[in-house]
């Protein structure tokens, strides 16, 4: 009886001791600073997890909302202008045009409203729950859901205009990659690892490619998810995912131009002439453009949850999981320039305007920063 007892517990432990724990973040070193940072302004949208949120801008308005159900409109000082209640949780962030405001909220509805005073416009049932932000022009407005369906909805009448459904392989994680409107298309990442160009208008197909093919064995190691926009520019798009590949293609017609394994789940950027991704241990990399050939390597955010990277004038910038907006510089990798935002984490990635960089952190804080040369 004894025995058995022993070994029970020696089983015990040995499970417990197989749980990993989360690995510390790497403590900050000093840097040599280029760029100096100005918290101009913050200001609280409310409380609950705000995960996925981020403000959307558009000339010198911005649209914000707070997970807990409050949508705001602001001024680029980051005063307000009116703000409605809508007494539902917020998943995927706002969007705007020039006549109204568009929120996902929880129960699967796409509400709109208007831009002059947040009188409501209307709302659509959608077939699913949406988890990033919708895209949006003065005539559509884009919504990407869980159960793999995109629909094009007029922006002003709330018609829907178009449905696609993906087939997707079930395997994935909640959230997603974000959508990218460029010019008349709209590219598109599945949790599956595939890539899709839709023709905006009409939700054509114009082509499609794998981009990410998992090589794990769990199911947890099968998961090619990733919250990273599909990054696009000069008719090229980069994409990176968790457990799979970094890719370049061509825009036009979905071509792969190169591709490597990577774990990626932030996501990537294409910027500089180069792919550069944050890596899901908090790795940031660069590629080059032309061949794929690594360029440079910063591990001094390893463990710290950075965002996916964006461009702040002529340098590439995250926020990490203790609010830190840290800048590189594109040609060496090496960290020249920070500033404590303050606050919870910054998982959403910064948006960058013409009068600053708004940041917004788990917490619900959003703050305005303005960058000194």
């Amino acid at each position: 009886m004894l025995r058995s007892l022993y070994l029970v517990a020696v089983v015990s432990l040995v499970g417990c001791s197989s749980v990993q724990e989360k690995p510390e973040p790497t403590p900050l070193q000093r840097i040599n600073a280029v760029v100096e940072f100005d918290v101009v302004e913050s200001i609280s949208l409310g409380g609950g997890d705000q995960t996925g949120l981020a403000p959307a801008v558009q000339g010198e308005v911005i649209a914000a909302a707070s997970a807990s159900g409050q949508v705001y409109l602001l001024n680029s000082e980051l005063d307000e202008l009116w703000d409605v209640e809508l007494d539902r949780a917020i998943m995927g962030g706002a969007s705007l045009n020039s006549t109204n405001v568009y929120v996902v909220t929880s129960d699967a509805t796409l509400v709109a409203l208007a831009r002059d005073d947040g009188a409501k416009v209307f709302e659509v049932l959608l077939p699913s729950s949406a988890t990033v932000p919708p895209v949006t022009t003065d005539s559509l407005v884009f919504v990407k859901t869980q159960i793999g369906r995109i629909l094009a909805i007029n922006a002003q009448t709330g018609e829907i205009v178009w449905v696609e459904e993906v087939k997707e392989s079930g395997v994935g994680i909640r959230g997603g990659s974000p959508m990218t409107l460029e010019g008349d298309t709209l590219f598109v990442l599945w949790g599956s690892g595939r890539i899709f160009a839709y023709q905006a208008d009409s939700g054509r197909i114009m082509w499609e490619r794998q981009v990410a093919v998992s090589r794990g064995r769990s199911p947890l190691e099968r998961i090619v998810d990733s919250k990273g926009v599909p990054s696009v520019r000069n008719n090229y798009v980069a994409t990176a995912t968790r457990n799979g590949q970094v890719s370049l293609l061509d825009a036009r017609n979905g071509q792969l131009i190169w591709s490597l394994d990577s774990d990626a789940y932030p996501g990537a950027l294409l910027a500089f002439n180069s792919v550069i991704v944050v890596e899901t241990d908090g790795t940031v990399s660069a590629y080059s453009a032309q061949s794929g050939e690594s360029l440079w390597s910063n591990a001094a955010l390893k463990h710290r949850e950075p965002s996916a990277p964006v461009v702040i004038d002529d340098f590439v910038a995250v926020v990490d999981l203790e609010g830190e907006l840290h800048v590189f510089a594109p040609a060496t990798g090496a960290i020249v320039g920070r500033v404590d935002i303050g606050g919870e984490k910054g998982q959403v990635a910064p948006v960058v305007s013409d009068f600053g960089v708004l940041v917004q952190l788990l917490d619900g804080r959003l703050s305005l920063v303005e960058v000194i040369r």
